[in-house]
């Protein structure tokens, strides 16, 4: 398996630079200056106008108090997280979670994360100090990236144009968070002149546990470290190539939700742009892009009672290690043109992703004065990939008070593991690994009139396609769920299908900017974990009622909305509103029967909700500027719902909703610096989120921050 991973990424690679070689001809004889030169897509293109987006810029990313992105991406509305410690909160998106939801950087970089808690979400990879804005398109109507089933988000690292006078530039970030007793500091050096540009950074992270607002201390302490480089040349005037590396490092990342906590998380990703533009056809572009991304995760069970005492059902100490390697590697060529009133662009892609991991036990027993030890060691994974190569298609256009957009992407999925478990009972096969190859297609379309010029419709339309991931493919015998089950992959899953509607309406008048977008998802072979009989398997986890395997429901059915506002209502005061919900179900769903915590039969359900969606959350903006907007004071309310629309076959339990107020107050002394200095949770309110994870042996939830003053001080010369 070794040889066929670096065979496949040494293929990669190679097509990759053979293709990217610097091109001749006679725009190569023009003056630099002619053109300049974007390394990412163009921001407001007819296509992201037309979809329910959002963005996240690089002045909100270094004003926020938190050092986590999921944190930060709760902000959005209908946009949610799991909590299961203080750090790496696993976003979900309109009730999509995980690989439902295509997180990438820049040009299409995937990471394959190693934990199968997810301790290590995509998100948990990237410094927020690296970023220069986040996309988020709800829907699966950015197809340009890889298969996109439910939602995309978009993490663009690379400047839009890094090439300038010849200069030296110094960023520094430094914040400290009270509740947490943390710290954080970001230091960046950077230069740039007509032909050449390089970048150096790193960031440095430390916190220690924080206390909810009834006083109590969660362990939920962290570390992290960061480096990055970036290096740009212009080949000539209309060729440029970038080079980066980005470097993470995750220590002694504490998650009291989970079984296990994280010792180390190494993440390394390098990434290659060649651009090409013709500038006698304008709006055209050529792209090639390829990475290699590496994690590896090693967890532990050190700080759980089991580890140094002996907790039933166990009869001695119970001490477990988990080490997990991924590799990711892609290419993908773009290219984009304009014709009269159409704009085209097209391109193909090429993804493998690989991973491996072990988890090891060791039993101590204490017997007739005797030490005893028993040690095991179980596959997590064994050498499983998944090879997915795509291409697709688009266009768009602008014509009169109508505007028009389509993409289609297809899409050739191809797994296999080395694992050699064979789960057979009564001549029906559960579990046996067989290489499996699938053909995908996935589109998108969207249709904007203008009603006048204060007002706007939007009809968006799509279908999106999604392989099952590593996770549920080959996964075996580990609770990963927030119901304590053990799960068991499925080699035999069948790809989810999501049938997307989106109506949405702009209006302007004045200074007053309003939007409402609705939405309806029909997902077909939903994947979710369905009972295994115990007379197949029995749970191997402590405390797990019994066994799930990852199977396809018919059907589930999503509805809901966003809305929002902005408004200045004079040249210093400014207001803005947002707000989302989203209700869902699955018309039929099998309830498992409980007898003693143990799974004893099964029901069916009609109409029942599906588990983990998030309550109906708004939140209210209003600022006030100063100075010549030097200072500028802002107060938030984020109000979140009753959440009582919960799973009965999930045996899930609803949350009370809750009111919370922020202060913030930004100050610039000069164009050289400036300073955030805000309190979070200002009333010290104890609550937490509908998809908080519950405290590991306790059917309590794990709470939220409380009180919390922090600061964040810019300077940039």
């Amino acid at each position: 398996m070794i040889v066929r991973l670096k065979t496949n990424v040494l293929a990669l690679l190679a097509v990759t630079f053979l293709l990217a070689s610097p091109k001749t001809g006679k725009s190569q004889n023009l003056h630099d200056t002619i053109i300049r030169l974007p390394a990412v897509e163009i921001r407001d293109s007819l296509l992201m106008r037309m979809t329910p987006r959002s963005t996240i810029e690089t002045e909100m990313l270094e004003r926020s108090s938190s050092a986590d992105l999921g944190e930060i991406l709760r902000t959005e509305p209908n946009i949610s997280g799991i909590r299961k410690g203080g750090y790496a909160v696993d976003p979900v998106v309109r009730g999509f979670r995980y690989s439902q939801v295509n997180i990438h950087l820049d040009e299409g970089i995937h990471i394959e994360g190693g934990c199968p808690n997810r301790m290590d979400p995509v998100l948990s990879h990237v410094e927020p100090e690296e970023i220069q804005r986040i996309e988020i398109i709800r829907g699966p109507y950015m197809l340009q990236y890889g298969p996109s089933p439910a939602a995309s988000i978009r993490v663009i690292t690379r400047q839009d144009n890094p090439f300038g006078a010849k200069k030296l530039s110094v960023l520094s970030l430094t914040g400290y968070d009270a509740n947490r007793n943390g710290i954080r500091q970001h230091l960046a050096v950077s230069g740039s002149g007509k032909n050449v540009y390089y970048r150096l950074a790193g960031s440095l992270k430390d916190f220690g546990n924080y206390t909810d607002g009834n006083g109590k201390e969660w362990a939920s302490s962290y570390k992290k470290r960061s480096a990055s480089a970036d290096v740009g040349y212009k080949l000539s005037a209309t060729e440029t190539l970038n080079i980066s590396y980005k470097g993470t490092f995750g220590r002694d990342v504490l998650f009291p939700a989970l079984p296990m906590d994280e010792v180390a998380d190494n993440t390394h990703i390098f990434s290659a742009l060649y651009t090409h533009l013709n500038p006698e056809k304008p709006g055209s572009r050529f792209e090639l892009s390829a990475f290699h991304s590496r994690v590896y995760h090693e967890m532990d069970n050190h700080n759980r009672p089991q580890y140094s005492a002996v907790v039933a059902p166990y009869t001695g100490l119970m001490q477990a290690v988990a080490k997990v390697n991924t590799q990711t590697t892609g290419t993908r060529l773009h290219w984009t043109r304009r014709a009269g009133e159409l704009r085209l662009n097209a391109g193909v892609d090429g993804e493998y992703a690989w991973k491996d991991g072990t988890r090891s036990t060791r039993m101590v027993m204490q017997m007739d004065g005797q030490e005893f030890v028993s040690q095991k060691q179980f596959n997590l994974w064994k050498d499983a990939f998944v090879m997915n190569g795509g291409m697709y298609a688009g266009l768009s256009s602008e014509k009169g008070n109508w505007n028009y957009a389509a993409t289609l992407r297809l899409d050739v999925n191809h797994s296999d593991s080395g694992d050699t478990l064979s789960l057979v009972k009564e001549n029906v096969v559960w579990f046996k690994v067989e290489p499996s190859t699938r053909a995908l297609w996935s589109m998108s379309a969207s249709t904007s009139y203008r009603i006048s010029n204060m007002a706007s419709v939007t009809l968006g339309l799509a279908r999106g396609a999604r392989s099952p991931d590593l996770q549920e493919r080959y996964i075996k015998f580990l609770a990963t769920g927030y119901d304590r089950y053990d799960y068991l992959g499925n080699p035999e899953l069948k790809p989810e299908i999501n049938y997307q509607a989106d109506l949405m309406l702009d209006l302007q008048f004045n200074s007053v900017k309003a939007y409402v977008n609705l939405f309806r998802s029909d997902v077909r072979n939903f994947i979710t974990g369905t009972l295994v009989p115990p007379v197949v398997a029995r749970p191997v986890s402590m405390g797990a009622p019994g066994v799930k395997q990852f199977n396809n429901i018919d059907q589930a059915l999503l509805y809901g909305f966003e809305t929002g506002f902005t408004s200045r209502l004079s040249n210093r005061l400014a207001l803005a509103f947002s707000a989302g919900y989203t209700y869902a179900f699955f018309p039929e769903i099998e309830k498992i029967v409980l007898e003693n915590n143990q799974a004893i039969s099964t029901v069916l359900l009609k109409n029942d909700p599906i588990a983990e969606i998030p309550a109906l959350d708004a939140m209210l903006r209003t600022s006030f500027s100063f100075f010549n907007n030097r200072l500028v004071p802002s107060v938030e309310i984020r109000a979140v719902a009753d959440q009582k629309h919960v799973s009965e076959a999930s045996y899930e339990e609803s949350t009370p909703g809750y009111v919370l107020a922020n202060v913030l107050v930004d100050y610039t002394f000069c164009k050289h610096a400036g300073i955030s200095l805000g309190v979070n949770n200002i009333f010290d309110k104890a609550y937490y989120d509908h998809l908080n994870r519950k405290l590991l042996g306790s059917a309590g939830k794990l709470y939220e921050p409380g009180r919390s003053l922090y600061i964040n001080l810019k300077i940039k010369i």
